[in-house]
């Protein structure tokens, strides 16, 4: 018997299973970055620099369900990319809030900018964003300095975007930023076991888009084998 053949009918079964439970666990929703190709959703910057998370209003205008994945990078030219911190799903026709920590520390958020999905954050920030508690500004601010350190790779400049506006914001002197970010970048050390040298080669984005493969690109690699 081919086995090539097998392979195929094998892995093209698990695929449907697993996508008829995704689809089930979702009420049929469609994925952030799907209802944005299909323009059917706006993602809309909500809070001025310097807020610690910073929150994100998100409109459905489309026909189904919209899921709203964590660590889901957002993404804007001119105003600062974001990184989605909660998993939610948004009902058709509804506007929600999101929160979000600031992803790129050099730009600062400009309330009203649109943002768009881009990949996903590493999984060294996933585990940054699950082990903070937004709700508390203390600890939300430790785990934003965090982030911002793998993004910029342990060089992160206080002075500029996002870290100067949380000066401005939270009422504190620069000295305590950069002692801040210094305590930052060596809890992030570590935490993952990391040298200088190895958080400097650190990423901070996945290839992945939290997209499903297609059957296709399945085929196309069994048939590489």
């Amino acid at each position: 018997m081919n086995i090539r053949l097998i392979l195929v009918v094998l892995v093209i079964t698990v695929f449907a299973i697993g996508s008829g439970t995704i689809s089930f666990v979702s009420g049929s929703g469609i994925t952030l970055k799907q209802a944005y190709d299909n323009k059917d959703v706006q993602i809309i910057q909500k809070t001025a620099a310097g807020s610690i998370p910073h929150s994100i209003t998100l409109k459905n205008n489309g026909t189904r369900p919209v899921i709203v994945d964590k660590g889901l990078v957002l993404k804007n030219d001119y105003s600062q990319d974001m990184v989605i911190i909660e998993d939610k799903k948004i009902s058709p026709g509804t506007n929600a809030t999101i929160e979000a920590y600031c992803f790129e520390p050099e730009q600062k958020a400009i309330p009203g900018a649109k943002l768009s999905p881009s990949s996903m954050a590493s999984s060294n920030i996933l585990e940054i964003i699950d082990s903070s508690n937004p709700s508390d500004l203390s600890n939300a601010t430790r785990s934003q300095l965090q982030i911002w350190e793998v993004v910029d790779n342990g060089v992160v400049n206080p002075y500029t975007g996002e870290p100067a506006a949380v000066v401005r914001t939270q009422e504190i002197h620069f000295y305590q930023m950069r002692k801040n970010l210094t305590t930052a970048r060596n809890d992030v050390m570590k935490r993952f076991n990391l040298t200088t040298e190895g958080l400097q080669n650190l990423e901070s984005t996945s290839e992945s888009t939290g997209n499903l493969p297609g059957i296709n690109d399945l085929i196309n690699w069994l048939q590489a084998l």
